[in-house]
């Protein structure tokens, strides 16, 4: 039996086109999650830590409109802290060595953006899985349709061809146990294959992704903002408490400089306007103008 005759067997000719076909559909898959990860990577090294919070807008747009990170986004975004959320206290805040970034993420961005995320979702992942699985399941198949076809083919009722449709017999025997052999060997080299493309077309982005969201966010603990919390609600009662000491003694420093600086020059004038008044009714009649009034 020549390697040319088994090559060209029927059985083992469709079990390798069912490999050849479950590698390029794999390819296919990996290729196109590759291409979406590699954009969505290569943006988000694009930004900075500290220019993240001015430049949050440009990344929620491009995360939004991006098929492959759409439905994460929405949910990573539920567990961000932003500045109005959180106060950190800092000893001296114009420095720029004690850094903080701004925007804060309460869990980890793996929660959001991992394999199944951002890969078998996207993919027919679970026909995928089953594709070893075919093909093994091929070389049974064949194995014993062949052998069923050798066995109605086998002639014993002339003597003469009873040596020969033995020998048929054993030759397609052999095919139908190769069937089997190709199948199972062909189901181990797609599960090589295909563990190799996807670290490398799939495995690789998603991680680098998750990196990189590491890079731009700092990671607080629900500890550790209960922690903020009171921090900033000390420093909040420590400055309404000194703002109610300081509002009575404001309040009569500005009242007293509100009499001193209106009230009294304006009564003065009043009172230099009556003597004037009175001074001229004295000199035309010669009495005093409060009691000729009453």
């Amino acid at each position: 039996m020549t390697i040319l005759k088994i090559i060209t067997e029927p059985a083992i000719l469709i079990i390798t086109v069912f490999f050849l076909f479950f590698i390029m559909t794999v390819l296919k898959n990996y290729a196109y999650v590759e291409k979406n990860l590699n954009s969505v990577y290569n943006f988000l090294k694009s930004l900075n830590k500290k220019e993240l919070s001015y430049r949050f807008n440009e990344l929620d747009n491009f995360m939004k409109n991006n098929p492959f990170t759409s439905t994460s986004w929405e949910d990573f975004k539920k567990a961000l802290i932003f500045p109005e959320k959180l106060y950190i206290a800092t000893k001296n805040p114009t420095n720029t060595g004690d850094f903080k970034p701004e925007i804060y993420l309460t869990i980890d961005a793996s929660y959001f953006f991992n394999e199944d995320t951002l890969v078998f979702s996207k993919i027919n992942h679970k026909f995928i899985q089953t594709m070893p699985t075919l093909l093994t399941g091929l070389g049974p198949f064949f194995t014993f349709l062949k052998m069923a076809v050798a066995f109605t083919e086998v002639n014993f009722s002339m003597d003469a061809n009873v040596g020969e449709s033995l020998n048929g017999l054993i030759a397609n025997i052999q095919i139908a146990a190769l069937c089997s052999v190709f199948a199972v060997g062909f189901s181990l080299l797609f599960m090589f294959i295909e563990k190799i493309m996807y670290n490398r077309m799939c495995k690789k982005y998603y991680l680098a992704i998750q990196k990189e969201f590491i890079r731009l966010f700092d990671v607080v603990t629900s500890e550790k903002f209960l922690i903020d919390l009171v921090k900033e609600s000390k420093i909040q009662n420590i400055t309404n408490e000194k703002l109610l000491k300081a509002l009575p003694e404001n309040f009569a420093k500005a009242m007293e400089k509100s009499i001193s600086e209106t009230t009294l020059p304006y009564l003065e004038n009043i009172l230099y306007s009556l003597n004037k008044l009175n001074e001229s009714f004295n000199k035309g009649s010669g009495g005093d103008v409060v009691d000729k009034l009453f």
